[in-house]
């Protein structure tokens, strides 16, 4: 551990120490976690607004919900839709970043984070890592956006 944080923290010299590639890695699994979870919790919004005064038990109808699994396009097209969103991506996109283009963002996202996470060798530069944080800064503030206004259409204001 000494080793790492020496590493971090000494004036670089050629080439990558190694520890900072771990570190990179880490940061892509770290990042995915906080995506589901971000997913999760937008999910668990998204359906007490939605169901308030409409399911006897939200708790139990929201704590049944899938939300294991990697955040990747069909797991989260597939929880929305337990709460009537046949695909809640579309739609979802900002500037230079189109529908299509999130999409296989979020496909090449999770593959890294698969092959990093399940032990292959896999090089990941810091350019990656901050990449995929604006990717996904962008996508939670555009979701969570698209998300406001159709509940809000529902419910007839603003949820969040």
């Amino acid at each position: 551990m000494l080793a790492v944080v020496t590493a971090l923290v000494t004036a670089p010299g050629k080439g990558r120490p190694p520890e900072v590639q771990a570190l990179n890695s880490a940061a892509i699994a770290l990042l995915s976690a906080h995506l589901q979870g971000f997913i999760t919790d937008l999910f668990d919004e998204t359906a007490r607004h939605l169901l308030a005064g409409h399911v006897a038990d939200i708790d139990a109808l929201v704590g049944g919900a899938n939300t294991r699994g990697n955040p990747n396009e069909h797991n989260i097209r597939a929880l929305f839709a337990t709460i009537g969103f046949t695909d809640v991506l579309v739609g979802v996109s900002w500037q230079k970043v189109g529908n299509h283009s999130m999409r296989a963002k979020l496909r090449s996202f999770n593959e890294l984070r698969n092959r990093i996470v399940h032990g292959k060798s896999e090089v990941v530069r810091k350019a990656t890592v901050v990449l995929y944080m604006s990717v996904w800064r962008n996508f939670a503030t555009k979701l969570d956006a698209k998300l406001g206004h159709e509940v809000a259409k529902q419910i007839g204001k603003a949820p969040w």
